[in-house]
């Protein structure tokens, strides 16, 4: 599995904007392509933090090749008071119920 974060510094005023144009750009187009596992948007104040976990990296880039985060970051440029830090993780442990 491969997980990648994403922490968007966003503008309060501009949130709710920012959750719907994030599931419209992002996870809506995400769900479909190959490797895909699961989509999370989590948010607090002046912050939001997207999470994508896949199956294998290449399919990660596969998706990023699309130019969802290019139209994202048009879109909601002035919304966020910087930049985006991108973090990456590999999955070493789980559990569900």
């Amino acid at each position: 599995m491969y997980t990648a974060t994403m922490v968007y510094p966003v503008k309060e005023e501009f949130m709710e904007d920012f959750i719907r144009l994030w599931g419209k750009s992002i996870q809506n187009l995400a769900i479909d392509q190959p490797g895909y596992v699961r989509m999370q948007l989590l948010t607090r104040e002046g912050e939001a933090m997207a999470l994508g976990t896949w199956t294998e990296k290449s399919h990660a880039e596969d998706f990023m090749a699309l130019g969802a985060f290019k139209n994202l970051m048009a879109a909601i440029k002035d919304m966020l008071n910087g930049d985006p830090k991108p973090t990456i993780w590999n999955l070493s442990s789980y559990a569900s119920r």
